[in-house]
């Protein structure tokens, strides 16, 4: 009984036992968090500064209670969603595209033909890499944010901000972030995958699924963002 009920989860998970599914899978790690590591880490760091020197010179916070607000809103709301935003604009737009170039160039009914299970093969370990990477990334981005506002807020109390940071942090803020980042992940990914699979026989169909995958993951991460504040309040 729950092997038929989790069968639709389970089954594709199982293609990871496999040696070609988990260098997929390790690709997609890769080219989804490793290569916009650096970028999202500048974003970050970038932001911090900005919000707390608005929020100090403008507002007449404190830098504690700046560093305290940008830390609830960074875990909380703003690195989830940057992160997923880049991810959206890197990942998703190429994961529909190579899709679709394999589904007009017939290597989808390829593999099907030669009983290769598409959910295990092509689907799970895209939607896997892209939540863990964008898990990933909306952490470090999180973190950066922190590191940018203590550093650029701080003035001469650097080494006393920095030190400070573990106290103003709460794991109620670091777990929202990496489950608000899987959601967004595991959503935009899932798409990707959706608008990808579903192309024309034409190979001009390949930049609009790409185009589509882009508009559809950025749609589908504000409603998201929309139906988690929802639920929460």
């Amino acid at each position: 009984m729950l092997r038929r009920l989790f069968s639709p989860v389970l089954d594709p998970l199982s293609g990871l036992r496999h040696a070609p599914a988990r260098r997929v899978l390790l690709k997609q790690i890769y080219f989804t968090g490793n290569e916009a590591a650096l970028l999202v880490l500048l974003v970050g760091f970038a932001l911090g500064g900005i919000v707390v020197a608005m929020l100090h010179g403008q507002y007449g916070q404190s830098q504690e209670a700046a560093l305290r607000l940008l830390a609830s809103l960074g875990f909380k709301e703003i690195s989830p969603l940057l992160a997923a935003i880049i991810l959206v604009a890197r990942s998703s737009s190429a994961v529909a595209s190579e899709l679709a170039t394999m589904q007009v160039h017939g290597e989808i009914r390829s593999l099907y033909r030669m009983g290769i299970p598409l959910g295990g093969y092509l689907i799970m370990p895209r939607v896997l890499g892209m939540t863990v990477a964008c898990v990933g990334l909306s952490f470090y981005l999180a973190v950066a944010a922190q590191l940018g506002g203590a550093l650029l807020g701080a003035g001469a109390d650097v080494t006393y901000q920095v030190s400070e940071l573990d106290r103003m942090l709460t794991l109620e803020q670091v777990l929202t972030c990496m489950a608000k980042a899987a959601l967004f992940g595991m959503g935009t990914s899932l798409l990707a995958c959706h608008v990808g699979l579903r192309v024309g026989p034409y190979v001009t169909d390949i930049p609009k699924a790409s185009s589509r995958a882009v508009v559809r993951g950025l749609s589908a991460i504000f409603v998201l963002d929309f139906m988690w504040s929802l639920w929460l309040s």
